[in-house]
């Protein structure tokens, strides 16, 4: 009886579901904002939006130029307090959580399209711009993205380096916390999932060591990213559907 009683305890449920917007234009994506009860809502042609999801009310919202097409959800970065989002696929910009306008110019322009922007705590004051080459860029977060400055990056791999060849896209990419305190001491991995133009799936997995500047102890900003060389493993085929 016991056992039944806490069985169902455990079972995972779900809310009635709640509509927070009834937009006429496309949601390109919706994120998670600054504060735990908030999100982020990106429109492609109306702008960035923060919702509460509790009284769902709308608390801030940034309208862009009709010139200005975005193509990822639009990130909220705790530790600058800043946001960031992605023009075209290819230029990152960001505005600070106080900015009034944004204009939704400038930004960091990229050769290879953007296939996600991630964050981890461990990169502090950056994030991770990971394109559809398999190439990743740690950016430091800023209002002012045009100044924002790339952490230098040392050991076998720069930053800029595409893990994929030329016959392959990457289709997915995460950040991956490893373990602490085991050698060698990379806080981070960062996976990316390959297709060939044959349709052939592989996994890749590279080790990121973070370097933080001064003596700021656990609040120090980056400095630098050791990126190492990537571990490739081939994925089997899919099963082929039932007939």
């Amino acid at each position: 009886r016991f056992t039944a009683s806490w069985a169902r305890c455990m079972r995972p449920t779900l809310g009635t579901p709640v509509r927070i917007l009834s937009s006429p234009t496309r949601v390109v994506g919706v994120s998670a904002g600054l504060n735990p009860d908030e999100l982020v809502v990106t429109q492609a042609a109306q702008g960035v939006a923060v919702y509460n999801v509790v009284s769902r009310a709308r608390i801030t919202a940034w309208s862009l130029p009709a010139e200005v097409r975005l193509s990822h959800a639009a990130i909220a970065h705790a530790s600058s307090r800043c946001y960031l989002a992605v023009r075209d696929r290819s230029s990152l910009f960001g505005w600070g959580e106080a900015q009034a306008e944004v204009s939704g110019g400038g930004g960091l322009a990229f050769e290879a399209p953007i296939l996600v922007v991630l964050q981890s705590p461990a990169l502090r004051d950056a994030v991770a711009a990971v394109g559809v080459d398999g190439s990743a860029s740690i950016i430091r977060c800023s209002a002012t993205m045009p100044a924002a400055q790339k952490p230098a990056a040392t050991g076998a791999v720069s930053s800029a380096a595409a893990t994929a060849s030329d016959d392959q896209l990457a289709m997915w990419a995460a950040l991956l916390p490893l373990p602490t305190g085991l050698p060698p001491h990379h806080p981070l991995a960062l996976l990316a999932l390959l297709r060939s133009r044959a349709g052939a799936l592989s996994l890749s997995v590279r080790a990121l060591a973070p370097q933080l500047s001064g003596s700021g102890g656990g609040k120090a900003p980056l400095a630098s990213v050791v990126f190492f060389s990537p571990l490739t493993m081939p994925l089997p085929p899919p099963p082929p559907p039932a007939s």
